[in-house]
C-alpha cells in the first residue's frame, strides 16, 4: 500500500492488493481532507478471498478515483463510525446519491466516477468485490451500484455488524478460520444483493420446506415431486412458493450444492478429499456436470478454485497440499 502527501490531497493505492503502477493503479484514489495536515490512517486486510482495507481520521474528507481509465470491478462500502454519503452515476447516466452510516451498505462500480463524502472522526471499509468470488452474475452487482433499497436491507445490517467485527478479530484468527469466514461474508453479501430482488416475509411454510432440503441436498435424487409430497402439496404450489421468492425449486437445490462444494474445495481439513467425491458428497455425482457448473457460477473449475485457496492460505501462513 502507498500514501503519497501532494498539492491537492493524499494518493492511496494498492490498498486492495492491487500491484501499483507508475501511471494507472487499478485502485487509486484521491482524498482530499478538510484539515490542513491530515492524519488518514490505513490498514489493509485479507478475509479469505476478500482484499479489504480500512480507514480512519478525524476530519471531513472526499474521495474521487484518480485513473483516468475505468477498470472493471465493484467495491463493497462500509461505514463502521461517522455519517456520509455515496454518488455515482448509474447505467442511466443519472447521478444517484445513498446515505451511509449505521447498519448501511454501499455498493459502487470502478467504471464509473464516485463520490465518498464522509464526516469525520470517521472507519470506513471497503472490500473489492466480484461477481466470480460472489458467484453471481454480472448485471445483479451492476443492478445494485448506489441502490437505497439495498442499502437499507435488513442484510445490510448484518453485514456490517460481521464485517466491522472482522476488521478487529482477522489478526487474532487462524489461516482456515479466515477462509471460513471469507465465505460467510461472500455468501451473505450475494444474498444481500438477491434481498433486493425478492420480497421478504414472515416465517411460512417455504422456512420448513428449505430446511428438509438443507438436511437433504446431498441425496442425488432429490426431486421436485419428492420435495413436495414429504411436505403433502401440490408440485404445482412448490413451485409457487419458490417462483414468489424469484427462485426456482431445481436452481435453489444446485445453487446449495454448489455452494457446499466450494466451502469444502477451501476447507484444508478436506485437501485430500477429491473435487469428485465432494461434488457426490453433495449429490453431484456427473464430474462434468459439476466442473461445468462450478465455472458457469464462480468463473472457474473445482480445481482451479481450490488451487486459489490453497494460495490464499499459504500467503496466510498455512501452507496446504493434497489432491486434485
Amino acid at each position: 500500500m502507498e500514501l503519497l502527501a501532494g498539492p491537492r490531497g493524499t494518493v492511496v493505492q494498492a490498498y486492495l492488493n492491487s500491484r501499483p503502477t507508475a501511471t494507472e493503479p487499478h485502485d487509486a484514489v484521491l482524498v482530499r481532507s478538510a484539515e490542513p495536515e491530515p492524519h488518514m490512517r490505513a490498514h489493509p486486510w485479507q478475509i479469505g478471498r476478500i482484499a479489504a482495507c480500512g480507514f480512519l481520521d478525524t476530519a471531513d474528507v472526499v474521495v474521487t478515483p484518480l485513473a483516468t481509465r475505468r477498470f472493471p470491478g465493484y467495491y463493497l462500502g462500509v461505514l463502521l463510525e461517522g455519517r456520509g454519503t455515496l454518488t455515482q452515476p448509474g447505467a442511466d447516466g443519472a447521478e444517484h446519491t445513498i446515505t451511509l452510516g449505521a447498519d448501511r451498505v454501499g455498493i459502487y462500480s470502478r467504471m464509473r466516477p464516485f463520490r465518498l463524502q464522509i464526516n469525520g472522526p470517521y472507519h470506513y471499509l471497503v472490500l473489492e468485490v466480484t461477481p466470480e468470488a460472489l458467484g453471481v452474475h454480472q448485471s445483479l452487482l451492476a443492478g445494485a451500484t448506489t441502490s437505497e433499497e439495498l442499502a437499507a436491507a435488513p442484510s445490510a445490517a448484518l453485514l456490517t455488524g460481521l464485517l466491522g467485527q472482522l476488521s478487529s478479530l482477522a489478526p487474532r484468527m487462524s489461516p482456515a478460520l479466515r477462509m471460513q469466514a471469507g465465505d460467510a461474508v461472500t455468501s451473505l453479501l450475494a444474498g444481500h444483493l438477491r434481498a433486493g430482488t425478492t420480497p421478504c416475509a414472515a416465517r411460512g411454510p417455504l422456512d420448513e420446506i428449505l430446511l428438509w432440503i438443507e438436511e437433504r441436498v446431498g441425496d442425488p435424487d432429490l426431486s421436485p415431486h419428492r420435495i413436495a409430497a414429504a411436505h403433502h402439496i401440490s408440485t404445482r404450489y412448490l413451485h409457487k412458493l419458490f417462483n414468489q421468492q424469484a427462485l426456482t425449486v431445481a436452481g435453489y437445490v444446485r445453487a446449495r450444492r454448489l455452494e457446499l462444494v466450494r466451502r469444502d474445495l477451501g476447507d484444508p481439513g478436506l485437501r485430500d478429499v477429491s473435487v469428485s467425491a465432494l461434488g457426490r458428497r453433495w449429490g453431484i455425482t456427473d464430474a462434468s456436470q459439476l466442473s461445468k457448473a462450478f465455472r458457469g457460477r464462480y468463473g472457474t473449475t473445482p480445481r482451479g478454485f481450490r488451487e486459489q485457496a490453497a494460495t490464499v492460505l499459504a500467503d496466510d501462513g498455512l501452507l496446504t497440499g493434497g489432491a486434485g
